[in-house]
């Protein structure tokens, strides 16, 4: 498949994990302007896909698979998230917290639409596959959006220092479940492909580096960052968690190389 592509199913998820982990952080201990900025983000990032979706054609898909819907229709769903995420940032802008939260919410779930009718599947394709697929889609947008949006509120504790902690301390919360739902995934995937596949040396430099970066070291440095806001620092915190932002793409972005392409089993 395309390295456009793989990409763009990156992207998908990021905006669907970012939405959800704004959709559930609390205006009341927030300041606007951090949903306003990062609904921008979250545009920008479905423009790009716009961009990759006309790009690519079929003939970029591997053999014997099919896209879920046809390239209209997605190009149709990836400028929908750009139009309501820009809608959303300007009801942040003025401050209307209702419309604004309910935007997050549709934006959620429509995002996570796209990121599933942007997939691949075999052309023999049975509900097992969608079923996976599915999972391996909001797991791996969690775990990207939860852990980018905790360092990016961290961040704007910098330039809102009197706001309560509450809500960034919630997120790392969601950061340890989304990173303990995916070891449960990608556990299963790595077993079966040891046990189905004749797997090599390179694989499992891959691989090693997927968990180590992905999935155990991200956890280490969520637990430093608990610890950091006992003091509390916020800024020690933000940066930690840059760090465990880079490694979390890394884990992830290393999962979409690792991946079959067909059946979509996450490692």
């Amino acid at each position: 498949m395309s390295l456009l592509w793989e990409i763009l199913q990156f992207v998908l998820r990021l905006s669907f994990g970012v939405s959800l982990a704004m959709a559930i952080t609390n205006p009341k201990h927030v300041t606007s302007g951090f949903f306003k900025v990062h609904l921008w983000v979250i545009m920008g990032l479905n423009v790009f896909g716009g961009l990759v979706v006309w790009t690519v054609s079929d003939e970029h898909l591997p053999e014997n698979s099919e896209r879920l819907i046809s390239q209209t229709s997605l190009l149709v769903l990836v400028i929908a998230n750009a139009v309501l995420s820009y809608v959303g940032a300007v009801s942040w802008l003025y401050e209307k917290t209702k419309p604004g939260q309910w935007i997050l919410v549709v934006l959620t779930a429509l995002t996570l639409a796209t990121a599933y009718q942007s997939s691949v599947l075999p052309t023999d394709n049975a509900i097992p596959h969608h079923l996976i697929l599915l999972a391996d889609i909001i797991t791996s947008g969690l775990v990207v959006g939860s852990v980018t949006t905790a360092m990016l509120l961290g961040h704007w504790y910098l330039n809102t220092p009197t706001m309560d902690l509450v809500p960034l301390r919630k997120l790392l919360w969601l950061c340890v479940i989304a990173i303990a739902l995916r070891t449960l995934l990608s556990g299963t995937g790595t077993t079966l492909t040891i046990l189905n596949t004749e797997v090599t040396t390179t694989w499992w430099i891959f691989v090693s580096l997927r968990w180590m970066a992905g999935l155990i070291i991200s956890l280490g440095l969520i637990y430093m960052t608990f610890l950091t806001l006992r003091v509390p620092n916020t800024q020690s915190a933000t940066g930690i968690l840059y760090a465990a932002t880079i490694v979390v793409f890394i884990g992830e972005l290393t999962a979409r190389v690792l991946a079959d392409n067909v059946l979509y089993l996450s490692l």
